[in-house]
């Protein structure tokens, strides 16, 4: 979610070229690899994800911790946003992309609640032994490229260093009455201290009466 010192950080020919890279982008990245399966196809994907700290709005519920961002203990709620990239455009480790940055495939917003506190998350990214492998249990959804085409995701969400398998809950547009899972790679930090992601999709559609 963030680093462990929380850092916060047009032409009228332009805009319509701009527009026109994305849709390529995205194209390039939904070019399906697709395996037989005894129910259907399956279809898979990676992009890359990085959250901006500067979308983020948290409820701590520990009087102690006030209103700071960079201490969070279970129970505590956020929310925040990002954009999508397509996958291996971010680095890994403590970075300093800006999630903000041209490029972007899709936006992504997460809401969830903390599972564990910062000392805990401040441990994974040290590499440290015997710290928790979730941090948060959360609900994304990745609008590819906007919310006419979304894919909604929910289950246990990886602490730094790590990744978990997450359930795909649905989607709309080109993605209504898919099911599946996603590998979520909890891969480093941004330059505003919160995650940069590596998501591997894993799409199944479901038959109408099934």
């Amino acid at each position: 979610m963030r680093r462990a010192i929380y850092r916060y950080c047009t032409g009228s020919l332009i805009v319509p070229l701009t527009a026109v890279l994305i849709v390529a982008a995205a194209a390039a990245v939904f070019s399906f690899k697709v395996r037989a399966d005894t129910g259907g196809d399956v279809e898979t994907f990676t992009v890359d994800v990085a959250q901006d700290a500067a979308t983020n709005a948290q409820n701590n519920i520990d009087p102690k911790e006030g209103k700071n961002p960079a201490l969070f203990s279970r129970g505590d709620t956020f929310i925040v946003d990002g954009t999508i990239y397509p996958a291996g455009s971010l680095p890994s480790g403590t970075a300093n992309n800006d999630p903000n940055a041209p490029g972007g495939i899709g936006k992504y917003r997460m809401r969830g609640t903390f599972t564990t506190n910062n000392v805990s998350f401040e441990r994974a990214i040290a590499n440290q032994p015997n710290v928790p492998s979730e941090i948060a249990f959360a609900s994304e959804l990745f609008s590819f490229p906007d919310d006419a085409a979304t894919v909604l995701t929910d289950g246990i969400w990886p602490n730094a260093h790590f990744s978990a398998k997450r359930e795909v809950l649905g989607g709309t547009g080109r993605f209504q009455y898919v099911v599946g899972e996603i590998t979520e790679q909890n891969i480093g930090e941004n330059k505003t201290g919160f995650c940069n992601l590596r998501v591997t999709f894993t799409l199944k559609r479901v038959t109408t009466g099934h």
